[in-house]
Parts: C-alpha cells; structure tokens; sequence
C-alpha cells in the first residue's frame, strides 16, 4: 500500500531527519588514519597550538606557518581538550558544522519561499551533495567557512525581510568569524548574495548608524588577530598580501593553478542526477517554472556570478566551491516542487540505479578482492542493509512525491556515507595515511629515542602519532620549501635539513648507523644516486604502497 507523505514537512520531522544525520556522521569518525597532506596539516597544527598554548602564532613542525587565519584551529582545540588528541577529536565539530549548515539551509528556505515542503526538500538535498559529506571526512577550513557565509547570509536575509536588528549585529560578527577562518575570501560569497539581491528585488542600499556600528565591530572582531601580528612583525602585512592573497589569485600558489573550465566538470558530477530532467523533454517545463520566480533567479545567478570568479583565480580545489552548493539545494528543491510528478519518478528511478551500481561495485570488490581496496565481511552487511532500507522505502512511499525523491537521495548519501567511513580505516593508502606505518615504527623502536627521516616530503602527521624524533630532508618537492622567514632563531634546522648542504650527506651518513633510526622514502622519489649508499647502512627494510621504509632496530 502506497503511502502519501503531503504533511510530513514541518521542522519537527526536520528535527528528527537531523538526528539521524547527526549519528552517521559521528559514527566512526575516529576510526581512520589523517589524510596526507591537508588534514594532517590542519590537525598537526592545532596539536601544536593546543600543546604550546600559542593561540596567536600557528606553527606546523615547529615552524610559523600563517596560511590561514587561526579559528580552524581553534575550533579543533577544543575539540582535543574535550575528546583528546587524536582523529575524533579533531573532526568531532566538522560534523557540527554540517548539522548547523542543516538547520540554516531550512530557515533561508523559510525565508526565501515560505515553504516548508520547500525547507525540507531543501536540506535533504543537500545532504545527498557528495561534497558535503566530503567536507565532513577531512578537516580543513571549507566546512566551518560555509557555516559562516550561511549564517552570515540567513542573519542577513533576516534583517532584510523583517528588520530585526538583533539579525544584523549577528550578520556582521558572522562575517567577522568567516573572516578568522579563510580571509577575505568569503566576502565573495556574500557580497554576490547581497548585491543580486539587491538587483533583483530592487531593494535600496539604507546604511544606518546600526551598519555602521556593526561594521566597525566586525572590522575590529574579523582583523583582530590580522591586526596582533602586524603590529608585532610589519613584514607580515605583505605576506598576507602578496604570498597568501594575490599569490592564490593570479599565480600558481601551491601547485594548484587549474584551468579556467575546472570547476564545470565537478558541478555535473556533484549535481548528478539532479540535472537530468534539462537534457530530456522537460526543459520546457523547467523553464515555465523559473519565470517570474525572483527567488529562484537570486539563487541561480548568485551561484553564477560566484563559479565566474573563482573559475577566473588561478589557485583551484575542489572544496572552494562548498559554499555555493546550498543555494544550489534550495533551487533544485523549489523546481521539484513546481515542475510536476513526471521529474520525481525519473529521479527516483535515477537514485534506485545508482545506489545498485554502488552496491555491485561494493559486492564485486569484495569478491574479486583486488589490490587497491579491502572490503570487509562488517562492511558487506552494512552496505546491504542500507540497500534493504532503500528498497522498503522505495516501495512504500508515492512513486510521483517529490518528498520521495528527496528521501531516496538521503538515503543513497547515507549508505555511502556509512560503507566509506567503514571502509577507510582498511584503506589507509587510499587518503593517504601513515596510521599503519608510524604504528609500525612505535612497536619496532623505543618512542621518543626514535628518529625518523622523511626524505623529500612533509608528513604532517608524524608527530600526531609517535614521540619519535622527525627530521624531514629537503630536496626538490614543494611542502618541503618552508616558508622560515619570520623564525626568531635557527632551531628549525634540527628537524629540516638540506639536502644542497653538503653537510647533511656527513650527517645523515652518521645518523643511519644508529639504531631505532627509521627513514621513509616515497617510491614517486627515490633517493638520488649520491644518496643510495644509505640503504645499506639500514638493517631491515619494509615495502609499503607508496613509500619504502629503511630501519635499525
């Protein structure tokens, strides 16, 4: 018997929808190593922070490290001082994040279209966008940066449409966060928001002494730490500038320059089966629905206007774009809801493809068993079950409910979500961790009498795991040229050595005889010629996907 869900679209399901969210987002989160090189990065450096009690000055190694403005890390303290140091710890918040970016996604619904199906749909949505559950795996700025420019934007849209100005001084210390999380980046987002807006609603630009006043607060909140370190150190004013602002603009910062056109690719891929009504019969449909909509327009445009300039930058990851990825669920859900039953049914047929594909390639890897993945009997079950789930839910709601389509694509989200988190912590090579490996130097040496040499490559997460000694050798790769400029003395030669120093050769020829001396090498680099006289110097060596590790016991 079908059953048809027209009432269930009040925030009390709403609530209960973000519950379940909440528990398989938590669920194992600790269970796998960090990911080489940016979570490790991000989780090393609060470690750091969290140990010195240096809350103004990030370091990573032992070196000032000023890439980003410090709130990330932050954030991450707090949650080593409340679970400890390690991976749970430091991903607990990001999951926070992402059910507070739930929680907005329904109110600027409400406050766009005064919808509640809308609101719902809207966030169910959402959550089926694999980046965002992307961002809730790996520990960086991107989820914590998009709950500001949500916020910011719902406090914004809030004042705008019922002048309370309680919503304003909040809009303005959001900003001042989102500020304190990846600079100035964020402006971009919201003022694009704001001026379509603007544009479209032919709303005026009133500055009152309450915008004055809260721009002032959010100048002093959001450049406050900007502001400390200048004053310390003037030199740092043309850092931020040049090195961490125009450098990421016009050059190829951090050897991540992608052409003008990356970005397009990765919407269709993240937005699949979203968008495959425009290709069929029903663009005209689509069309008739979005004329004279000034809600959808702002939604779609801003979105626009946004993928427009940070296509134009040269520096290009995935997660910059996260942020534009909630309009995108309030557009496709207003367009479900307006366009008829005929959609729904193609989506739901869509999603139910798709999540067999999933589950045959989950079952084929797990008999064919091949190198590159493990899949364990646990997480076989897990993924049939949540199939199974899939299917009763298919089958018991109406075929042509928009509501169910909408489901159908949480559920799908959700048995990924829960077949990877139960999958990574056998798969350390595929994020890149070295969990497996430094758990091997800890048995095979005597912890803080330990060296381990990494040559030609910054491993983050080392120290996050051992009390071992870590000395990286310098050579050609880029995360190995640290930026040293502002140290206040040469202590940091102790633990990065160059390799152009002549000197490091007679060191280094010292060093290898010595016993619970671990040195790592990636097999995308191998040591040099003139270097290959230290194999010989190591008692035992191990072979690893991607690295090959020397040692004395």
């Amino acid at each position: 018997m079908k059953i048809l869900l027209t009432k269930i679209t009040t925030f009390r399901f709403y609530i209960v929808f973000i519950a379940i969210v909440f528990i398989l987002l938590i669920n194992g989160i600790g269970n796998y190593g960090l990911a080489e090189t940016s979570e490790a990065r991000y989780a090393e450096i609060s470690r750091e922070m969290f140990i010195s009690s240096d809350y103004l000055n990030p370091k990573l190694l032992g070196i000032f490290h000023y890439h980003k403005p410090p709130l990330t890390y932050y954030i991450t303290t707090v949650g080593y001082r409340i679970f400890g140091i390690n991976e749970f710890g430091a991903r607990f918040f990001l999951q926070i994040a992402i059910v507070i970016q739930l929680l907005l996604i329904y109110g600027m619904a409400q406050l766009l279209f005064h919808n509640k199906k809308i609101a719902f749909i809207s966030g169910l949505i959402y959550f089926s966008i694999p980046i965002v559950l992307i961002s809730s795996r790996n520990l960086t700025t991107d989820a914590y940066l998009t709950t500001f420019i949500l916020g910011a934007i719902y406090c914004w849209q809030n004042y705008t449409n019922y002048k309370r100005i309680f919503y304003l001084y909040l809009f303005y210390i959001l900003v001042a966060l989102g500020l304190l999380t990846k600079g100035p980046v964020e402006l971009i987002f919201i003022f694009t928001y704001i001026i379509t807006y603007k544009i479209l609603f032919r709303a005026g630009f009133k500055i009152t002494l309450h915008h004055a006043l809260g721009f002032i607060l959010c100048l002093l909140l959001g450049g406050s730490w900007y502001f400390i370190l200048i004053m310390d150190n003037s030199g740092l004013w043309n850092y931020f500038l040049e090195k961490q602002l125009y450098s990421r603009v016009a050059l190829d910062s951090f050897n991540r320059s992608k052409p003008f056109w990356f970005f397009i690719p990765l919407i269709i891929i993240l937005l699949f089966p979203w968008w495959i009504p425009i290709i069929g019969k029903y663009v005209k449909r689509l069309l008739i629905a979005f004329k004279g909509d000034k809600e959808s327009k702002l939604l779609l445009i801003s979105t626009l206007c946004t993928l427009i300039v940070f296509s134009i930058f040269s520096t290009k990851l995935i997660l910059y774009i996260l942020p534009v990825f909630w309009m995108m669920s309030l557009l496709i859900s207003a367009l479900l809801i307006k366009t008829g039953n005929k959609i729904s049914f193609i989506l739901n047929h869509a999603f139910s493809f798709m999540i067999l594909v999933f589950f045959m390639g989950v079952f084929t890897c797990y008999i064919m068993k091949p190198e590159f993945i493990k899949i364990a009997n646990g997480t076989l079950i897990l993924t049939f079950i949540c199939v199974s789930i899939y299917t009763g839910i298919y089958f018991a709601l109406d075929n042509y409910s928009p509501i169910k389509t909408a489901i159908l694509a949480t559920v799908f989200s959700g048995t990924v979500l829960v077949t990877t988190t139960s999958i990574l912590p056998d798969n350390s090579v595929a994020i890149n961790s070295t969990k497996e490996i430094i758990g091997f130097i800890n048995a095979e040496g005597h912890n803080q009498e330990s060296t381990i040499l990494v040559y030609d490559y910054l491993l983050s997460s080392v120290p996050f795991y051992t009390e071992a000694n870590q000395i990286t050798l310098k050579s050609t790769h880029n995360t190995t040229d640290r930026e040293v400029l502002f140290q206040h003395d040469n202590l940091w030669r102790n633990n990065l050595w160059d390799m152009k120093d002549d000197q490091t050769i007679y060191r280094l020829d010292s060093i290898s005889y010595k016993p619970h001396t671990f040195l790592l090498v990636r097999k995308k680099s191998p040591l040099p010629n003139n270097l290959n006289f230290l194999k010989n110097h190591f008692k035992a060596q191990l072979e690893y996907t991607k690295w090959w590790l020397y040692y004395n016991k």
